[in-house]
């Protein structure tokens, strides 16, 4: 079973690659980078949750209280995934890694974390335990 909970997370990271990818070839021009920014966290959060609810069934477990747990381990890899892949693939400081924090210039990435913990609980609940 933690190997499904592995591949479900897994799979959102080309997601956000490839959002990303939009949000700076098309959106920024046409929006703005606030605006932009604040689109696209929204867009992952939206596919994110999406993909969960699409997915969830894969992964049967024994109640909501489990499916919590799933969320609070996407929670950890996610951090971890962005800090790991912000220092050493992509070279950012420590200042631009904490920027998306702050709820500044349009960043809503502590939102996308939210949506990232709670949608195996919002998933299962429509999907498994409805």
């Amino acid at each position: 079973m933690t190997i499904r909970i592995l591949l479900l997370w897994a799979a959102i990271i080309p997601m956000a690659i490839a959002n990303g990818i939009l949000r700076d070839a098309v959106l920024v021009r046409s929006l703005g980078q606030s605006r932009a920014r604040t689109v696209s966290g929204l867009s992952l959060s939206a596919l994110i949750l999406a993909w969960t609810i699409l997915a969830i069934p894969w992964v049967p477990l024994h109640g909501l209280m489990q499916y919590a747990g799933v969320g609070l381990l996407w929670l950890t890899l996610t951090v971890a995934f962005e800090f790991f892949f912000g220092r050493v693939v992509a070279k950012k400081s420590w200042q631009e890694l904490l920027r998306a924090y702050r709820f500044e210039n349009g960043d809503i990435w502590p939102l996308v974390l939210m949506a990232v913990t709670v949608s195996p609980v919002v998933a299962a609940s429509l999907r498994i335990f409805p």
